[in-house]
């Protein structure tokens, strides 16, 4: 083997772990905001943060799930106030998702209890190895995830 397919076999099995590791953040981060909220449905409330006002179908699509199955999520998030619906103007049929004001009372809460926990965690680390880091994330990223027209 070699040491390129070794260090590519590495990163494979960094990238697995900290997947692994990532997921019970997500948890542990998602019982903070609510109790009734699991990581599932902590994702999807940060992505109506980002992406707001978005349509159902669009967070569907952002996930890659039916709209069916995401509706389940977000009606779990209606149920518990943390987000909002009305109706979309351009479509009479359809709605507009946005966090309520406990929904984004709760997520800056443990938003900036998640960076603190980064910066502490990271505080023995140089500025230039987490931007070094940073990078070579985003070139995975966007190496893992080619444009549609490259399929």
């Amino acid at each position: 083997m070699s040491e390129h397919d070794r260090q590519v076999e590495r990163l494979e099995n960094e990238v697995s772990m900290l997947l692994r590791r990532s997921r019970s953040v997500l948890r542990t981060l998602a019982t903070r905001l609510h109790p009734g909220v699991d990581a599932g449905s902590y994702a999807v409330l940060l992505a109506i943060a980002r992406m707001a006002p978005v349509r159902l179908v669009d967070l569907a699509e952002e996930f890659g799930l039916d709209k069916s199955t995401m509706s389940r999520q977000v009606s779990a998030l209606l149920e518990l106030g943390l987000v909002e619906r009305r109706p979309d103007p351009s479509d009479g049929r359809a709605f507009l998702l946005e966090l309520g004001d406990e929904g984004r009372a709760r997520l800056d809460e443990v938003s900036r209890a998640r960076h603190e926990e980064w910066r502490s965690r990271l505080e023995t680390w140089s500025t230039q190895d987490i931007a070094t880091l940073a990078d070579g994330l985003t070139r995975l990223s966007t190496t893992l995830n080619p444009p549609e027209a490259d399929l």
